[in-house]
């Protein structure tokens, strides 16, 4: 049984199979060949028109086009323009000739290049005018079915002219052949020809798109499949049962349960989002815990056909079945991990959809931690062997800090990390709007330069140097350009940015966005509902280790990595007192939830065991001194010490 997994039709290839429907209105595409294709994607939203009832069905794609029709196909997450990274690691592709200020297709180009559909060309370019050709289309194509999860295999190539086919597109095209349906064109003579260079109309390509969505979303199948599956292969199927449960229980060794094209059940492997995926609290799928982006692994926990059971940091949770992409253990060709190496704690990030890698520096390396060696962890903190052995358990200092401590770095201090780090950003001589913010609304001022430099890629973002944003404010997925908010100065868009967005909205308990005034990951602090990057705290705390180790050195002083104690609340509503002592209206405020971060300063003896803590003053908040008290002489029930990397 050959399976109908891939997008194989191009062109002239399917006008054998295709019927025009009925003419709904009196336009350019009534009786078209095409006519039913085009009316699909246009009611979908991803084919539009030119107006007055014109969609030019004979107009030849190009490649900006194409990428648009690709992103709305598969309702992926546009891109604003800041260009993200990480140690000098780019995530976001930018090309000489996409405008994000004047090019209509911006946010399309990018969003496509940060899933891997599309690529650009060795000069640095993306040619998005360029008439799109058939084998650039293949490959687009195959990577939007791998996106989605679909299985395909490869057949060999019979056609007169595949040596003309590029050596990087030769496997996309042997995957579109293997429906066994239509090979290609056929000539005077014929034989049997791809024509990999020649372009497409928008009804061709209308055609292409509708039958990929087809591919992706079949009608559903009756039966449930137990296949073994190897890569680049047809699956092997040794049953076909009536319910998911039946198939599941037949299931031996590494074979999946599959129903269609999709995997919907492993013994084990890897889960991946292949879209923006909430991360729900029960089997209902009602309430969202969190969230991610496409390409993030997570711990695989079981599957039913509605669902899949996953863990991303330490948050156990549910998603969407079709939200992710399931693979057996034996075909996971990567994942990401942690390596020792020079003192220094590497987080070397794998993107399963994309299969790009990327890495920055976390911090120091936890001492249990064997140079050279690789660890995998879920949270950041605590880390595993190869073999699977749990290695200990260290954090990050600056990723649980509490970030309405003050930084002892002065303005000139900062500018001289950004000079140094960056001589090109026009962060330089922006040190005293962050500490400026860091005062009048208590920001942390490394944390909130190490913020901006994450969003904006050090100032040098167009909407960064365009509307002086440096955090995206307002930057929607539908316009991000247009809708971002502007500002008369980068100190002006700082200032209100702590004052009306950050502070808030993540350092005040009473806020539904708060989760702990730390960085943290996608069980605490502000990463939970901050970024759909679940590395987003993780490489902000990466830019203040940086910053910190640079200025310490250069500027004689003691680092502020590791500093003082940090510990995390046990249980909710903690009191935190004005004095070392239980007394009438000495209280200031609750520690609300558990999990929060404080920063220990000392130990204090007074009517029992107090600790000294840093208060949390935010915008307007003027607390001196704050204390905890201990419950019996130690952290005890309140309080558990965080055990942090040196």
């Amino acid at each position: 049984m050959r399976r109908f997994l891939f997008l194989g039709v191009l062109l002239a290839m399917v006008i054998s199979l295709v019927t025009p429907s009925v003419a709904k209105a009196e336009d350019d595409i009534t009786g078209h060949f095409f006519e039913e294709d085009m009316r699909s994607l246009i009611e979908k939203g991803i084919l539009k028109g030119y107006g007055n009832d014109t969609y030019k069905p004979e107009e030849s794609v190009n490649r900006a086009e194409f990428t648009a029709f690709l992103v709305r196909s598969l309702e992926i997450e546009l891109q604003a323009s800041g260009d993200y990274s990480v140690a000098g690691v780019s995530e976001s592709p930018s090309y000489k000739d996409v405008d994000p200020e004047n090019d209509w297709f911006y946010s399309a180009v990018t969003a496509a290049s940060n899933q891997g559909l599309v690529n650009g060309y060795p000069d640095g370019e993306f040619k998005p005018n360029k008439k799109i050709s058939r084998q650039e289309m293949a490959v687009m194509i195959v990577r939007a079915t791998d996106l989605k999860g679909v299985v395909s295999e490869k057949d060999p190539l019979n056609f007169t002219d595949k040596e003309d086919i590029h050596d990087d597109y030769i496997e996309s095209v042997q995957r579109l052949t293997n429906l066994g349906i239509i090979n290609g064109k056929v000539d005077k003579d014929g034989n049997s020809y791809f024509d990999p260079m020649a372009s497409t109309t928008r009804g061709q390509t209308a055609g292409v798109i509708n039958r990929m969505l087809k591919i992706i979303e079949p009608p559903a199948p009756t039966k449930y499949e137990v296949a073994t599956l190897e890569e680049g292969k047809e699956p092997v199927v040794s049953g076909e049962y009536d319910t998911f449960e039946q198939a599941k229980s037949k299931t031996t060794g590494s074979q999946v349960v599959m129903k269609g094209n999709k995997i919907l059940w492993i013994k084990d492997g890897a889960v991946v989002s292949n879209k923006f995926t909430n991360i729900y609290t029960s089997d209902a799928l009602t309430t969202a815990a969190t969230y991610v982006t496409s390409g993030i692994e997570m711990k695989y926990l079981g599957a039913t056909e509605e669902y899949v059971k996953v863990q991303i940091a330490d948050t156990i949770g549910y998603v969407k079945a079709d939200s992710v992409n399931l693979k057996p253990t034996h075909m996971v060709k990567d994942k990401s991990y942690y390596l020792a190496k020079n003192g220094l704690l590497y987080h070397k990030v794998y993107n399963a959809i994309t299969e790009r890698n990327y890495s920055y520096v976390y911090g120091p390396a936890p001492d249990f931690m064997t140079e050279g060696s690789k660890y995998y962890s879920w949270n950041g903190s605590t880390f595993y062997d190869a073999s699977g052995k749990e290695a200990g358990t260290a954090h990050q200092y600056f990723n649980r800090m509490p970030l309405y401590t003050e930084t002892q770095y002065t303005a000139e201090q900062l500018d001289a990390f950004i000079e140094a780090a960056r001589p090109s950003s026009p962060l330089i001589g922006q040190g005293v709007s962050f500490k400026k913010a860091e005062e009048e609304f208590g920001v942390n001022a490394m944390y909130f330069l190490s913020h901006a430099i994450l969003e904006s890629y050090w100032g040098e973002s167009k909407i960064a140097k365009d509307k002086n944003n440096l955090f995206g404010i307002n930057a929607t997925d539908d316009n991000p350009y247009e809708n971002a908010r502007s500002y008369e100065s980068y100190e002006a868009g700082i200032l209100e940015a702590a004052e009306t967005f950050i502070v808030p909205g993540y350092f005040d308990d009473e806020n539904w966005k708060f989760a702990g005034a730390h960085l943290g990951n996608k069980s605490t602090g502000m990463n939970i509902r901050y970024a759909s990057d679940p590395y987003w705290g993780q490489k902000i705390a990466s830019f203040m280790y940086s910053m910190d180790t640079y200025l310490s050195k250069e500027f004689n002083m003691e680092p502020e990595y590791g500093k003082y104690d940090l510990a995390k609340t046990l249980v909710d509503k903690i009191n935190v007192r004005s004095e070392a002592k239980v007394s009438k209206g000495n209280d200031l405020y609750k520690l609300s939830k558990k999990g929060i971060t404080v920063q220990v300063l000392e130990k204090v003896e007074a009517d029992g065991t107090w600790y000294k803590i840093a208060p949390k003053n935010i915008l307007t908040r003027d607390v001196q001194d704050a204390y905890v008290y201990s419950h019996g002489g130690s952290y005890g029930t309140l309080l558990e010490t965080l055990n942090i990397a040196k």
